[in-house]
């Protein structure tokens, strides 16, 4: 089951709540829907966990503030995980995920959250890097517009919200304009940071921004003719949206630290399933991403029935291919690259072994 196909099982609810310029209580309704999947025992032949000693880790992590769907290593930092594995852990932030893989690729940082993009785009440059883990492997964004866009055609010679030259939302852009048919030269790119492209769409400072779901909510109940164009899932089929990545020699060096970070996001992971964490992860969006609560709970009852967190390895091999295709076709890429050449789940699968795998869940 890829990506497009997880979220749009839900695409109609998602739709209604997104292009609704209503307050933004028109949430999920009723309770969290909670996993259905219940994780495994441990085997009784599981790899023996690495113990790391009493250490200072650097997490990257790509977006600041985070929406609700980034939250895995704040959540893994508040709920304890990372201090069982006897880690203390810094989460340096970047404003985008560029800034987060040229921390990475140069070894500044034990694990490096990004969207998948420039790091397929770095490894095919010659980076010696690899994917090891997610916190989000599908697409979650919308297209979001001015009142001045009513449909594609309208797009031509309007202003592109983006944080950066390779990044996610430069590339979702060029992918809806590719599908409107326009020329990436017959609009005008316009570069904001993360916290403020909302605030660029408001203003009129950009015509358009690719949003997360509590983003597309904060920017319609300040300015309720802003609409979204398109659901990016919708336009999008096999594609990964994030993944954490290692050095490649931290790999062959260090393994031990890398897995003990990766037990403790992915137990976060998994934790955001249990409906009784509901109202913590609540507050950790508020503090963290300066959400109003009530956005940041609708958004969370959103992803979690959209299993928008993995609960196993997280990597889905048509995910990586699809965005490596895609990248090809814009002309980022050129070299042939496969699953294997970008990604090492070695780490990941010793993790699901020893925490048990959630049946019943693709990711």
């Amino acid at each position: 089951m890829d990506g497009a196909r997880v979220f749009g099982s839900i695409g109609l609810t998602l739709a209604l709540l997104l292009t609704a310029c209503a307050a933004p209580t028109g949430g999920a309704g009723g309770g969290v829907a909670t996993s259905s999947a219940a994780p495994a025992a441990a085997s009784a032949t599981a790899a023996p966990k690495a113990t790391c000693q009493a250490k200072k880790v650097t997490i990257a992590v790509p977006v600041t503030p985070p929406n609700v769907v980034h939250l895995t290593p704040y959540v893994a930092d508040a709920f304890g995980y990372f201090k069982d594995e006897n880690l203390t852990v810094e989460l340096v932030r970047f404003d985008g995920g560029v800034g987060s893989l040229r921390a990475s690729a140069s070894g500044a940082i034990d694990l490096a959250g990004t969207s998948a993009e420039p790091v397929l785009d770095a490894i095919a440059n010659g980076a010696d890097v690899k994917i090891v883990y997610t916190y989000a492997p599908n697409v979650d964004v919308s297209f979001a517009v001015s009142s001045s866009i009513k449909t594609m055609a309208d797009l031509k010679g309007k202003k592109m919200g983006v944080q950066e030259a390779g990044g996610f939302a430069d590339v979702m852009t060029r992918i809806v304009l590719k599908k409107a048919g326009i020329d990436p030269k017959d609009v005008t790119f316009v570069t904001t940071t993360t916290a403020g492209r909302v605030q660029a769409l408001a203003t009129g400072q950009t015509d358009t921004a690719v949003l997360h779901i509590d983003q597309v909510k904060t920017v319609q109940k300040q300015t309720p003719t802003i609409s979204v164009l398109a659901n990016m899932w919708e336009l999008l089929s096999d594609y990964q949206y994030s993944v954490y990545i290692v050095p490649t020699q931290t790999l062959k060096d260090d393994p031990s630290t890398t897995e003990c970070i990766v037990r403790a996001l992915m137990r976060a992971n998994r934790a955001m399933y249990d409906s009784a964490n509901k109202q913590k992860v609540v507050d950790i969006a508020v503090k963290e991403g300066k959400i109003d609560a009530t956005i940041a709970a609708d958004t969370f009852d959103i992803l979690v029935k959209a299993k928008a967190w993995p609960q196993n390895e997280g990597l889905l091999k048509a995910n990586i291919e699809g965005t490596i295709k895609s990248e090809k076709d814009f002309g980022k890429i050129t070299k042939d690259l496969k699953f294997e050449d970008v990604t090492d789940l070695t780490i990941a699968k010793k993790v699901v072994d020893q925490l048990g795998r959630v049946k019943d869940f693709p990711y």
